[in-house]
């Protein structure tokens, strides 16, 4: 019966077992193949090559030049730069982008993610009604706490520092916004379609939230 050695699970034969010298080469070489880093020049051809990549393999794309790795369900590429589209939601009626815009901007290095997002109002925006939350590009690990990230809004006339906060201490998927909510007001307060200042978000205005945060 075939035995796998205790590290990385490689097939070897035992004495017992049928002589088929080929047969036992491959079933090693396949093993190793999945553990080893891949080789491929683009995206494409690695998930062409690759139809069912299991967690912790590691690709080299020759164009663009990165390293990337397989979460269990997406492949990261390494230090580098990718880009995703944020989940925007609110807490009464859902907004929706229209022909403004929604960008953001993610590395993961390790177990830390570094990202960015961007939100650019346009004429047909449905700024929705309640507390706004924005997507993480990767689910948060647990946080040890709740981490602030930080950003601006721009409403009419006016401009405000904000922070955000993950929507829990562990498995986050989301963040909520934090800011002046009117000119008076002495603290913050959560940040939805009001905008901030007591003045509504309009087309041109925009919010830009950045932050560093442990991944699953």
């Amino acid at each position: 019966m075939t035995s796998y050695t205790p590290l990385n699970a490689l097939p070897y034969p035992q004495p017992t077992d049928p002589a088929n010298l080929p047969l036992h080469l491959q079933s090693l070489a396949e093993g190793i193949d999945g553990r080893t880093i891949l080789r491929y020049a683009t995206a494409a051809d690695r998930d062409a090559a690759v139809t069912t990549p299991a967690a912790g393999m590691v690709a080299w794309l020759t164009t663009p030049g990165t390293l990337s790795y397989y979460t269990g369900s997406a492949w990261i590429a390494l230090g580098a730069w990718n880009t995703y589209t944020p989940a925007w939601t609110a807490t009464t009626t859902a907004p929706a982008i229209g022909n403004g815009t929604l960008t953001g901007k993610y590395a993961v290095v390790g177990k830390v993610c570094h990202f960015t997002a961007l939100v650019t109002f346009g004429s047909t925006t449905a700024y929705g009604s309640g507390f706004y939350s924005f997507g993480l590009p990767v689910t948060a690990g647990a946080l040890g706490g709740l981490p602030q990230f930080h950003g601006m809004a721009t409403v009419p006339g006016n401009r405000a520092v904000l922070v955000a906060q993950p929507g829990a201490s562990t498995g986050a998927t989301s963040y909520t916004l934090w800011g002046p909510t009117s000119a008076s007001a002495s603290g913050i307060g959560q940040i939805g379609s009001g905008g901030v200042f007591g003045t509504a978000f309009a087309s041109g205005n925009v919010i830009r939230i950045g932050g560093t945060y442990e991944v699953a």
